[in-house]
């Protein structure tokens, strides 16, 4: 188990890949911080790890304020000593034809 005691920060932990991927680290044994700015999931899914038996620790984040993720990773690093692996998995869908998105969508989701 590669992964056992290491400290795994996975972003967009509410649903989908990174719901998956913290399931699937906290079978490996990793210690969890799971992030999304969906706080009713990451409540579900941080339920989940610790039937696993997994510590779990939710930082409720939104990505698209920049300003602000300096200092809870700063504050992450505190906590935890350490940050072994990053998963920057968070993201939005857009389901439009490119002529009929604006570039200000196209640069919210880049």
């Amino acid at each position: 188990m590669f992964f056992k005691n290491k400290v795994v920060w996975i972003t967009g932990a509410s649903s989908g890949i990174g719901e998956a991927l913290t399931y699937e680290f906290a079978h490996q044994g990793a210690k969890l911080i799971i992030s999304s700015n969906q706080q009713q999931e990451l409540e579900k899914v941080k339920l989940q790890c610790e039937k696993l038996g997994v510590d779990c620790f939710i930082q409720f984040l939104d990505i698209t304020e920049i300003d602000k993720m300096q200092t809870i990773t700063d504050g992450l690093v505190s906590k935890f000593g350490q940050i072994d692996v990053l998963v920057n998995n968070a993201g939005i869908s857009q389901r439009s034809m490119v002529i009929d998105t604006s570039i200000d969508i196209d640069r919210k989701i880049m």
